[in-house]
């Protein structure tokens, strides 16, 4: 028994920041700096994980105030979860603590059963973190290969800027994606960075042509959504029909004229970009189901010639990303029946494969002398 007169509280740890605290504040086990901090980015904030995971882990030192915020959420909705379950920092229980709390659990039904922890989902993951930065790289590289590029302080990934497109800026923006693709597969996906640089370069540049439209359309979608005639063609330039007059405005030769028709006529009509605009709309893909379909689409050989060992490697990592999908669904979603959703997504592939067609366009333009022997898009599809 304590001496008497003395407190009766004791020294806790604080469950997000680690700091010692008696008093139990938000109903859990917080310090008061943490409940304070809580308060009042509950008013509203908007804040990003600064490891771009979602998962910066408690503990003295966190410095993430999304994850902050976030796992305070978390324990405040699972508060038994929060006062029985060691935390990330806590030191693991001995053997004979274990021995012990399963013997207890076995002999009481009312004992406690510990939440089941989220399915750790490493490939999307590492999609997420890549991607984000992929589009950095391609952001700056394009901004300040302009003419007269932007103050680094006006740079955003939400907010570019984001210019009209000219076939010079176009063709720019699509060096820098093949280089920062080849960067992306060998961080995504571990074996792709052990191929030899032929097989390397033959499935970046096959994925090519299908990454860029349908990314171009889906980002379309969020930073423009009120004009359905506009798709990116790179990262920061956009292009749209009423805008095609001045695509070619950069080049002195070629017949511009006949340009204008065949892009009027050809297969890849820049009419056809609203009617991608609403089927994007109507599926209404989440980020993640954004990067699966990037990763179907990366390991979708189509007609090119691969090694055994490749066209393995691509249905394993077809499969894997499938079954995070899966997992995705459930937990995170909280979907008991997504077959419909899951076919609306595999819909979309054959609907972007358009590889066979861009090739096609881009040989015109080089036929009609817009398009020089030397261009960078016109070599890719040599």
């Amino acid at each position: 028994m304590p001496a008497k007169g003395a407190s009766k509280q004791i020294d806790r740890s604080c469950l997000v920041c680690a700091a010692t605290t008696r008093i139990a504040h938000l109903g859990i086990d917080t310090c008061r700096a943490c409940a304070v901090f809580y308060r009042r980015a509950k008013s509203g904030h908007d804040y990003v994980c600064r490891s771009s995971t979602g998962r910066c882990p408690t503990g003295k030192g966190i410095n993430c105030k999304k994850c902050r915020f976030d796992h305070i959420e978390r324990f405040i909705n699972q508060p038994t979860a929060a006062h029985e379950q060691p935390s990330s920092f806590s030191a693991q229980p001995t053997t004979d603590e274990r021995n012990s709390s399963r013997h207890s659990s076995e002999s009481s039904p009312s004992a406690f059963t510990p939440v089941p922890a989220r399915t750790e989902l490493p490939l999307m993951e590492r999609l997420k973190t890549h991607y984000r930065t992929m589009c950095k790289v391609r952001l700056q590289s394009e901004l300040h290969a302009r003419p007269n590029p932007p103050h680094p302080l006006e740079i955003s990934l939400e907010t570019g800027p984001f210019y009209p497109g000219t076939s010079t800026a176009v063709a720019n923006g699509n060096r820098i994606l093949t280089s920062a693709l080849l960067d992306f597969a060998a961080c995504v996906f571990t074996e792709f960075a052990h191929l030899d640089s032929k097989e390397k370069w033959n499935i970046v540049v096959n994925n090519f042509y299908r990454f860029r439209l349908f990314e171009g359309v889906y980002r379309a979608g969020i930073v423009f959504p009120d004009d359905t005639s506009r798709m990116f063609g790179g990262y920061t330039v956009w292009m749209s029909v009423a805008d095609m007059a001045n695509f070619y405005s950069d080049q002195q030769q070629g017949d511009q004229v006949a340009v204008l028709e065949h892009v009027n006529q050809s297969s890849l009509r820049m009419q056809e970009i609203p009617a991608a605009r609403e089927l994007l709309k109507r599926v209404n893909l989440c980020h993640e189901e954004f990067l699966v379909v990037i990763t179907m689409m990366f390991w979708s050989f189509g007609e090119m010639s691969v090694r055994d060992e490749v066209a393995q490697l691509g249905d394993r990592y077809r499969e894997a990303i499938l079954k995070e999908l899966h997992v995705f669904y459930r937990e995170e979603l909280r979907l008991n029946d997504y077959a419909t959703r899951l076919g609306e997504l595999m819909m979309l592939l054959p609907v972007f494969e358009r590889t066979h067609d861009m090739k096609e366009h881009f040989a015109m333009l080089y036929l009609l002398g817009i398009m020089p022997s030397d261009n960078f898009t016109y070599q890719l599809q040599k």
